[in-house]
């Protein structure tokens, strides 16, 4: 413990509220009526609250008691204070209209866009106040969860921890987008071998965020005659979605990449591989159980589940 922590551990903060009773009241008998406590045990607690201020805290007079210049003091500290105490105590019901309250999450690169901007459309119309922040996904998100700094995490392993809560959202399916005039439109049934006479553009997972992620494209496309070749590598979705649209270039993402936002006049899918079940990429909402009883925490949880996340 700290200073702070050692000395406040030493106070009964009964006394707090048995001061604020007695300069309210400035009389002792009306004071105890009004604590339950009889005429005797008022006298006890004054004392005990003389001894920790060192000071005689108030003077009887023929009208009562009158405060010294320190309970006068402590008089104008107390209704904060102990306002405070009651917010610290009191079960406050969340209200997401009016709540200004902040989330921090961890997003996949490639799915910021599906997650993020789907979840940001949602509370700039039912919580407008609420803040999002959100973070590259990491390879061990489970620490910062613990701490305090992720309330979310959205990743590709559960975690076998009883500590944490992991959730099953989904399987995502990689597929090759192009701009809705691309040449290949044209052919009646496009082939992963048609897709390889063109270039393509990806994301950049920067090695600063720890992902890893297995890709069931390597195989596919690294392998025969024919193979990827790419012209472009960003970290920055904005500006390959620009090259997509304005290139011939293709580009792999995920399955869910234009359901939730405008893109689908630009931009669609050409090519989505069949793979089988244990191939595709398991998605799971990480979360420590800190957040189990948070109100707050368990409506965005539904949010995302019910309006934003793959369905199962």
């Amino acid at each position: 413990m700290n200073d702070i922590e050692q000395k406040l551990s030493r106070i009964d903060l009964n006394l707090l509220v048995s001061l604020s009773v007695l300069l309210k009241e400035k009389n002792v008998s009306r004071a105890a009526d009004s604590l339950y406590l009889s005429q005797s045990a008022m006298s006890r607690t004054l004392q005990r609250l003389r001894e920790l201020f060192d000071d005689p805290l108030f003077h009887r007079s023929s009208r009562g008691i009158i405060p010294t210049v320190r309970a006068k003091e402590l008089e104008k500290l107390l209704p904060d204070l102990l306002g405070s105490l009651e917010n610290i105590i009191e079960e406050r019901t969340f209200d997401a209209k009016t709540s200004n309250k902040s989330f921090t999450i961890s997003v996949p690169p490639l799915l910021s866009q599906s997650i993020t901007l789907p979840l940001v459309k949602h509370l700039t119309k039912y919580a407008p106040n609420i803040r999002i922040i959100e973070h590259p996904t990491i390879v061990a998100p489970l620490p910062l969860l613990e701490l305090g700094s992720l309330d979310f995490s959205i990743h590709i392993t559960p975690p076998n921890d009883d500590n944490f809560d992991a959730l099953h959202i989904g399987q995502l399916t990689p597929a090759i987008y192009a701009r809705t005039s691309h040449p290949l439109f044209r052919n009646k049934q496009v082939t992963i071998e048609d897709c390889l006479n063109y270039n393509f553009i990806e994301l950049l997972i920067e090695s600063a965020t720890g992902a890893h992620i297995e890709n069931p494209l390597f195989e596919l496309l690294y392998s025969g005659e024919k193979k990827k070749h790419t012209v472009l590598s960003s970290s920055q979705m904005h500006i390959l979605l620009d090259v997509l649209d304005n290139s011939d270039n293709l580009m792999i993402a995920n399955d869910m990449l234009l359901q939730h936002n405008d893109l689908d006049k630009k931009i669609a899918q050409i090519y989505q591989f069949d793979l089988p079940v244990n191939k595709k990429i398991s998605l799971y909402l990480l979360a420590h159980k800190r957040i189990r009883c948070s109100e707050a925490h368990q409506w965005l949880k539904n949010v995302m589940i019910n309006n934003v996340l793959v369905s199962k």
